[in-house]
């Protein structure tokens, strides 16, 4: 009944923080939003797919690189408005990556991820989990992420077993990898992720924001009476009693140890 189109932003190791984004769609406005997004694609002229982060820079070697500040904010517009009529709802988690590194411990990374959006995900993840038991959903929400490879591939998988390890039927056979060139719920999602990445490293890095990241993390903060977008981080302190609690538990820390050994042990056969 709902497919989860999710993206991440600040995967680059010199970004000081990483988000993993997801859009809720209804099954039924999957058609709708491509028709939507096939006429996007036709006023304005992109050839690929519509990439946030290069088309609000203009980058030089990207097809964007001589439409100008007007034709960029009208695309952001359009983009934004047909991501806000076509979702059910909108879920973006931050992680500040110097916060984590000190706070994290190794042996605690090792069973949960390496990757820092595999950390975001995760709590992205426990929060579709609340919203679908909120709503007695029977059947599983459908997944599909931006298309990955070698081990940020393989840290999502191991994400979705441990998850299915939980809630069994739920997220095996349930997600898929696709690349954002003709998947429109990846390139919204994209819009998503890249808008909060600005917000979050202005909060974390008082790193100045741009006009167009502000108006676009706004304009969605905005919408629905300020319901739709869930942006959600840890702060420090938080952060750090959030990991405590969940070493002091040592029998959930060797559960969790023996299920990551015996998945590592199945990826080898």
């Amino acid at each position: 009944m709902f497919t989860v189109f999710v993206d991440d932003s600040g995967t680059d190791p010199r970004a000081p923080v990483a988000i993993a984004g997801a859009l809720i769609i209804p099954c039924i406005q999957i058609p709708a939003l491509d028709n939507d997004w096939s006429s996007f694609h036709s006023d304005f002229g992109f050839t690929k797919y519509f990439h946030s982060s290069e088309c609000a820079a203009q980058n030089r070697k990207s097809e964007f690189a001589d439409w100008g500040n007007v034709k960029v904010e009208k695309a952001f517009r359009r983009a934004r408005a047909i991501t806000k009529r076509r979702t059910s709802q909108a879920f973006a988690f931050a992680i500040h990556k110097p916060d984590f590194d000190a706070e994290a411990p190794a042996e605690w990374r090792l069973i949960g991820g390496q990757s820092h959006y595999t950390w975001a995900l995760r709590t992205l993840l426990n929060n579709l989990v609340d919203w679908r038991r909120q709503r007695k959903m029977s059947a599983p929400i459908e997944f599909v992420f931006d298309w990955a490879e070698s081990k940020d591939r393989e840290e999502v998988e191991m994400l979705m077993a441990q998850f299915e390890s939980i809630f069994p039927g739920e997220f095996e056979g349930h997600y898929a990898f696709k690349k954002k060139q003709g998947v429109p719920g990846l390139q919204c999602a994209d819009v998503l992720a890249w808008s909060y990445y600005g917000a979050a490293r202005q909060a974390f890095s008082k790193a100045p924001m741009g006009l167009l990241a502000k108006e676009s993390f706004i304009d969605f903060s905005a919408h629905r009476e300020r319901q739709w977008l869930h942006a959600l981080t840890f702060e420090r302190p938080n952060l750090r009693d959030a990991i405590a609690r969940d070493m002091a538990d040592a029998a959930a820390m060797e559960a969790r140890l023996q299920w990551y050994e015996d998945w590592r042990a199945s990826k080898k056969k």
